[in-house]
């Protein structure tokens, strides 16, 4: 059984991430706010690497392979089968993690403080209408197919939960493989890694949702990059009016009475139908993502004794962007989402 460190590619950017935002905000405070857009940005373009491959790249025909970057769908097929070590599943490769986890009750969080993993997998072959293609494993990355879960909650003081979770591959998935096509010494292609590149393994269910979820952040953008400006024209070229009365009413509404409102409508539209469900859906999505993009924003502004003014028009011009964005989409993203 191998330990293995998870996730540590992404962890490493995400502490830079955090230690330079952390640094900004203590050196130059509202400096903070037009940067931590652009880095947060960055790290999701990176850290989608993967997903954006995989769905910008169109199925090739087996028959119609020549070498380099390409995605295959097809059932899979292997000799060899494993069993899984807990949940005992048959299939032709699979990943195992096993999860020590902790949890504080101060702030209701759960804690992973260790994982040990391990791998069985083998070569595949994908078969589909236009031939069979054989796949080179090297490592694995199943991060992309479903997984099964179970935790063993302990009832001993200071013992730690255990966490199981199983990603499998099984005679007969349908899959899709984004990987490099060469051709072996019997002069037939094969799909591979390159470049320390391992191959996206995914199935058609993800790619569908992440096609979707790739939809709305498109017809969300235009929203985004209003709000970003008009948040950074108040806080730093808007005139400002002095001698204006900080609202504790304001300050309880924003940080308390909105996520509220959100929650409340949300249940409201949930059972509810036709125009009422839409309406007060609507209205709750507006509220909570307010409260969510606009709560990091509130907490440094007043940190830094930011004045009350611009406070306001900055809260507003988040409230006024979502709710441009969610009238005008409205539709789009509830089509995206449409299970059909």
């Amino acid at each position: 059984m191998q330990i293995k460190t998870i996730g540590l590619k992404t962890c490493f950017l995400l502490l830079i991430g955090l230690g330079i935002a952390l640094y900004i905000g203590l050196t130059f405070s509202r400096i903070l706010v037009p940067l931590l857009p652009i880095i947060i940005v960055i790290l999701v373009w990176y850290i989608t690497k993967a997903q954006r491959k995989l769905i910008k790249t169109a199925t090739t025909p087996i028959y119609q392979i020549s070498e380099g970057w390409i995605k295959i769908q097809g059932k899979v097929s292997a000799p060899k089968t494993f069993e899984t070590p807990y949940f005992k599943q048959e299939c032709i490769a699979y990943t195992y993690r096993e999860a020590n986890i902790s949890y504080d009750s101060e702030d209701n969080t759960e804690r992973e403080n260790s994982a040990t993993i391990k791998e069985e997998f083998q070569d595949f072959y994908l078969t589909n209408t236009t031939g069979k293609i054989k796949v080179i494993l090297n490592k694995l990355n199943f991060a992309f197919l479903p997984s099964k879960t179970d935790t063993k909650h302990s009832i001993k003081y200071a013992v730690d939960d255990i966490r199981y979770t199983e990603r499998t591959l099984k005679n007969g998935d349908l899959i899709s493989v984004f990987g490099y096509a060469i051709k072996n010494s019997n002069y037939e292609f094969e799909l591979s890694e390159q470049n320390n590149q391992p191959l996206v393994i995914a199935t058609p269910e993800f790619e569908d949702k992440t096609k979707k979820s790739f939809k709305v952040f498109k017809y969300l953008i235009p929203y985004f990059i209003l709000m970003y400006l008009a948040v950074n024209y108040f806080l730093f070229f808007a005139p400002v009016k002095q001698h204006i009365e900080k609202s504790t009413a304001f300050v309880l509404f924003t940080f308390f009475g909105m996520p509220i409102l959100g929650v409340v409508f949300a249940i409201i539209g949930a059972k509810s139908n036709g125009f009422v469900k839409n309406f007060f859906s609507g209205i709750g999505g507006i509220c909570l993502f307010t409260s969510l993009l606009s709560f990091p924003l509130l907490c440094l502004l007043f940190m830094t004794d930011t004045n009350f003014y611009t406070i306001e028009c900055v809260w507003e011009s988040v409230l006024l962007c979502i709710t441009l964005a969610f009238i005008i989409n409205y539709r789009k993203i509830e089509r995206a989402f449409d299970n059909e």
